[in-house]
């Protein structure tokens, strides 16, 4: 497939870098210092359009696809020098794009409008008891006479929790013994019985807001199922999919961003009468730090092809996608620590700073230890159907 930005896509990637540079990357130290969240930021943000490139007009968008949108993903990545900020990005960017996959016009209409002029949006799938295990959720919704729902259950370390103004939920529905089935809800936060607890003091990623949310007999309306009932484990797949190649472009773009500092470090930086690039082994850091850019984007661009036409390979290159890339941002992390020496060590020090956040991302949208077990389950499936013989994987797989 063709991953090169067309003209409209690169002036796109162009504007909102210089969005990132000129509003999030200002305060930014500032922010993490202070583990906070800056919503006047967040709707400034909103004001530049770039939550609108992707709705329809119809919903009140802007009508460009979901590239236009990934481009404009890329560009504030790049300028953004944060990653904190760019991880609730891409958790409320999970509901908007499930609102316009699954979601019906009313839900959109309903929706879309807020989340796309500055309010904050959550994720909740994981429990404290479950983690990355999807199947070990304990939430449920109990149906009403009415049609509609009662939500009970506790979501645990969720992106945006403390600050959310609507939360999609997911929670099970099944009735029989054994069975399980589960079902997508979204609802806002200041109902009654939503409550969500403190922000947690993270060692990284302090700029983006985790913590707890509660639903204690939380009544819902029928249109408050997004996709239909008992369709959740696909829709919520798809999300966390999503998720995880954002993060090969959240990765790529930070990194590049680290690019021309390190190599400036290694030109002006002397040791034994030459500049640390004369050396070999940082040269090598340069080499994997352009390798884990170029790596994540191109994953990225492939698995956001794959779902977009929902081929049945995209769960794998999504998981794929978010493995290569933690490992690539934490790797480079260690290895700017290296290069900047003494100074990139120093707490509040871009650099550590960096390494700090990079952490999390072994974490997020399923740890790395989830990933590798999805990758082995879809490989040995493809073998016990003979998918892995010689000639038989096309090349979109």
């Amino acid at each position: 497939m063709n991953i090169t930005w067309n003209k409209r896509q690169l002036e796109l990637r162009e504007r909102f870098r210089e969005v990132a540079t000129d509003l999030v990357a200002v305060g930014s130290d500032a922010r993490d210092r202070d583990a906070s969240f800056d919503r006047e930021l967040w709707k400034e943000l909103a004001a530049a359009d770039f939550w609108r490139l992707q709705v329809p007009t119809g919903a009140g968008g802007l009508g460009k696809d979901g590239w236009d949108w990934l481009a404009a993903m890329e560009g504030l990545s790049l300028g953004a020098r944060d990653l904190g900020f760019l991880m609730s990005v891409a958790s409320h960017s999970g509901l908007i794009r499930l609102l316009l996959t699954a979601g019906t016009p009313e839900q959109q209409h309903r929706w879309l409008p807020g989340l796309t002029s500055g309010e904050v949006a959550a994720t909740g799938s994981t429990e404290e008891s479950g983690g990355s295990d999807i199947r070990g959720l304990s939430t449920r919704a109990v149906p009403t006479a009415d049609g509609g729902f009662v939500l009970n259950g506790a979501k645990a370390h969720i992106t945006n929790a403390p600050v959310a103004d609507v939360v999609m939920l997911a929670a099970r529905t099944d009735t029989e013994p054994g069975a399980f089935e589960l079902s997508l809800f979204v609802t806002r936060t200041d109902v009654d019985g939503v409550g969500s607890g403190p922000g947690e003091d993270l060692l990284g990623l302090r700029t983006s807001p985790t913590g707890p949310i509660a639903f204690r007999d939380v009544r819902v309306d029928a249109d408050a199922v997004i996709g239909g009932v008992g369709e959740g484990l696909t829709r919520l797949y798809n999300t966390l999919a999503y998720d995880r190649i954002l993060f090969g472009i959240i990765v790529g773009s930070s990194l590049e961003a680290q690019l021309e500092p390190l190599v400036r470090q290694l030109e002006t930086r002397h040791a034994f009468g030459a500049p640390l690039s004369a050396q070999q082994y940082m040269q090598e850091k340069v080499v994997s730090l352009t390798m884990a850019v170029e790596g994540s984007r191109a994953l990225a661009y492939r698995s956001f092809g794959q779902l977009e036409d929902q081929h049945d390979g995209y769960s794998l290159s999504a998981s794929v996608t978010k493995l290569f890339a933690s490992t690539g941002l934490v790797g480079s992390g260690l290895d700017l620590v290296q290069a900047f020496g003494h100074s990139g060590y120093e707490s509040g020090s871009a650099v550590e700073r960096n390494l700090r956040d990079s952490v999390a991302f072994k974490i997020a949208a399923g740890t790395d230890e989830m990933q590798k077990k999805n990758i082995f389950n879809h490989v040995r499936r493809a073998y016990r159907s003979g998918e892995l013989a010689p000639g038989s994987r096309g090349s979109g797989t």
